[in-house]
């Protein structure tokens, strides 16, 4: 497979982060009284895993003045993320969530989110964002603006902001929106901001399932016909396949099989997907390469129990990816208690210790 790389283009983000407290030992929420921290939220986790793949990558925010804050600007800048475009809040606190592990009706041990960011610093990013000085600097340097549907759900201000978003790039640059329909969100609410964005978009990463439940449907030439802008849609039916299929050559897409993985967890697998799709769309790579390191990437990520992977492929372990046969690409199982097939022993070991 040829990936035909070119100079790596730089990349911005936009959306919120929180801190995530996991109870030690999965135990239940009212059980727990120990936690671990992380750092979570969609547009932040494409941020760091993008920057961690090598892709200069600008993530634009606002955070509390408080620790909570001082803690996610640290996690950022141990990725490689660039904060210039990230604002502090001396008045409102840092977003955070509680994830916990429940037993589902079917004897499936499954994660459930508590979610405390009403009123968070992120809810008031706004149109005036995009006129601060760092943020003009982050979105004229990028060739690609990524989002999601998250962002307009979290406030007017906010829905204001990525409503204009596409009038800030600059020319030729690439809108990406991860559609990422969350109906709660949107509860007795309209979902007219939601569309605003997508008809900006000239990528749009969806699922067959949130795409029905959204749109009424799944199909490409109709979402085309919906969407004027969009260029590029990578469709993923989450337990197979994902494929991409531009507007120009609708009967031609391009379909690439997922790995099979013992998953731990699916929290942040989505968010991953898209952090190394991008990553291969900014480096020039074919569609298939771009698909083959987005689903790499989710990998990595179902099987640790954070929002983000624990382990990325570095420029070796890339090659290896994008440029593995049909064959080893269908006989590569993604587990916790095994090296990933595109690294080494001792670098998995950094991660299981």
């Amino acid at each position: 497979m040829t990936t035909s790389p070119s100079t790596v283009s730089t990349v911005s983000t936009i959306g919120e982060a929180m801190v995530v407290l996991l109870p030690e030992s999965q135990l239940p929420v009212a059980e727990a009284r120990e936690y671990r921290t992380g750092v979570g939220g969609a547009e932040f986790n494409v941020a760091s895993s993008l920057a961690r793949l090598g892709v200069p990558t600008h993530w634009i925010s606002r955070l509390g003045d408080d620790g909570f804050g001082d803690y996610v600007l640290d996690t950022a800048r141990h990725d490689g993320v660039l904060v210039d475009a990230v604002e502090r809040d001396d008045t409102r606190p840092t977003g955070l969530y509680v994830k916990e592990t429940v037993v589902a009706e079917d004897g499936d041990r499954r994660p459930r989110m508590h979610y405390y960011r009403s009123g968070s610093a992120a809810s008031v990013l706004g149109p005036a964002t995009l006129h601060h000085a760092t943020t003009r600097t982050a979105i004229g340097a990028s060739a690609i603006v990524h989002t999601t549907g998250i962002t307009p759900a979290l406030s007017a201000s906010t829905a204001e902001l990525v409503g204009g978003l596409s009038a800030a790039l600059a020319p030729g640059a690439v809108l990406s929106v991860d559609l990422n329909f969350r109906p709660r969100l949107w509860e007795g609410r309209s979902t007219a901001p939601l569309h605003r964005l997508l008809d900006q978009a000239s990528v749009l990463f969806l699922g067959v399932d949130e795409a029905e439940l959204f749109f009424g449907h799944a199909d490409a030439g109709r979402l085309f016909a919906e969407l004027p802008a969009l260029r590029r849609i990578v469709r993923k039916d989450e337990a197979n396949v994902a494929t991409t299929i531009h507007r120009d050559d609708q009967a031609a897409g391009t379909e690439v099989r997922s790995l099979a993985v013992d998953v731990v967890e699916t929290v942040g697998a989505g968010d991953a997907f898209a952090a190394g799709y991008l990553a291969g769309l900014a480096t020039g790579f074919t569609d298939a390469a771009c698909t083959r390191l987005g689903h790499a990437v989710a990998a990595s990520t179902l099987i640790c129990h954070g929002d983000r992977p624990e382990l990325v492929p570095d420029t070796d372990g890339i090659s290896t990816i994008v440029e593995a046969d049909e064959a080893q690409w269908a006989s590569w199982r993604i587990s916790p208690d095994i090296p990933l097939p595109w690294t080494t022993a001792t670098a998995q070991g950094m991660i299981d210790a």
